[in-house]
């Protein structure tokens, strides 16, 4: 697929994990993520990177566990008792121990729940779609952040890759492995990993690599002027009665950032020998995550399709709509066009990239 297809759809799947708190809708989607993950093309350092992943988001979430306990909770419906110490009110209320609630434990389970379908959407994103190709498609005012954005894609790849390469060896010399070796794989892999982008960053440098001019001070004005406009609507809407005024400086935030980017987009000139055009069926399901990313932020914002869920009000069981699964169940759209569109790999260059005519 297209590399904005799946941008689209990680987005997507960001809004829906930190717009619900329902487990049942949280399941939903990490089921979604899973069917997405088995059906996309990945590389070997992909295939690493997402294994390195889900390891993390699975330790998060019993990190996320462990500190509900350690820490006590609040609750009708207590488990046990953790001992620790009194402390006491005027040190801001923080608390070592004591009783560990059911609702608790729950909720520390759902913010697990929330953190893991994120982290694996990306080590699928990062394993289906090559960093060069994230950067060609981007646009030419965010060139320079996407170049960084690209850099830290290619991190996490390049380390695990590293660390696997640095274990190999040791191994052949006839080294333990254990944690007291982590730290003789680690340092290694994160040295030649600076190193590494050093000579990247002098390199590209030396060459005057993505040099452009300075938009016009209009353009950087309006920049500038786009956070305090986006900052006074939402006090406007939130915390004031002037809902209208609210609206208009959204808009006129939203068109200082369109004059800025149409400025830097004409102070950046890129050449392309080579175009990668976005099939139809992809445009429409990009199209169609923006508008599920809309439908579920109104729908958190007006209460609808049961996607909040408090464990502390009695521990009740979570409520279920159809409305609310499908909206979550889109998610896993991405499968639907790995199954009835060929994969990328098996195709030629001359079929993904379409030759641009250059000028003589």
């Amino acid at each position: 697929m297209h590399p904005a297809a799946w941008i689209a759809w990680v987005l997507l799947v960001m809004v829906v994990a930190l717009a619900t708190t329902n487990p049942l809708y949280l399941g939903i989607l990490l089921l979604c993520v899973v069917l997405v993950a088995v059906l996309s093309p990945r590389t070997g350092t992909g295939v690493t990177s997402f294994r390195a992943l889900l390891v993390f988001g699975v330790v998060m979430m019993f990190v996320s566990i462990f500190v509900a306990t350690i820490n006590g909770s609040y609750g009708e419906h207590i488990l046990f008792t953790v001992p620790g110490p009194e402390i006491p009110r005027w040190l801001g209320g923080l608390r070592l121990g004591g009783p560990v609630s059911a609702e608790g434990l729950a909720w520390a389970v759902i913010r697990g729940m929330v953190i893991l379908p994120i982290f694996l959407a990306f080590g699928v994103f990062n394993g289906a779609v090559s960093p060069h190709r994230v950067l060609r498609s981007t646009p030419a005012a965010l060139f320079h952040a996407s170049l960084v954005v690209t850099v830290g894609l290619t991190l996490l790849p390049s380390s695990v890759e590293d660390l696997r390469r640095i274990r190999e060896m040791r191994a052949l010399r006839g080294a333990r492995g254990g944690w007291r070796d982590l730290p003789a794989l680690v340092v290694p892999a994160v040295i030649g990993g600076l190193e590494r982008s050093m000579r990247l960053a002098e390199a590209m440098e030396a060459r005057g690599y993505a040099s452009a001019s300075r938009p016009p001070a209009s353009a950087r004005l309006a920049a500038a002027a786009s956070a305090p406009l986006y900052i006074a609507g939402a006090w406007s809407w939130f915390y004031s009665d002037w809902e209208l005024a609210g609206v208009a400086f959204a808009v006129a935030g939203s068109v200082c950032i369109g004059w800025w980017l149409f400025a830097a987009s004409r102070q950046h000139v890129t050449t392309k020998f080579a175009e990668e055009p976005v099939p139809p069926a992809e445009r429409a399901a990009i199209a169609a995550s923006a508008a599920g990313v809309a439908t579920v932020v109104s729908m958190r914002v007006m209460g609808f399709g049961a996607l909040t869920y408090n464990p502390f009000a009695g521990l009740p069981g979570p409520e279920f709509s159809v409305v609310g699964a499908l909206v979550v169940l889109f998610c896993a759209w991405p499968a639907v066009l790995l199954v009835l569109v060929p994969r990328p790999g098996l195709r030629t260059e001359k079929e993904l990239v379409r030759p641009v005519e250059v000028a003589r």
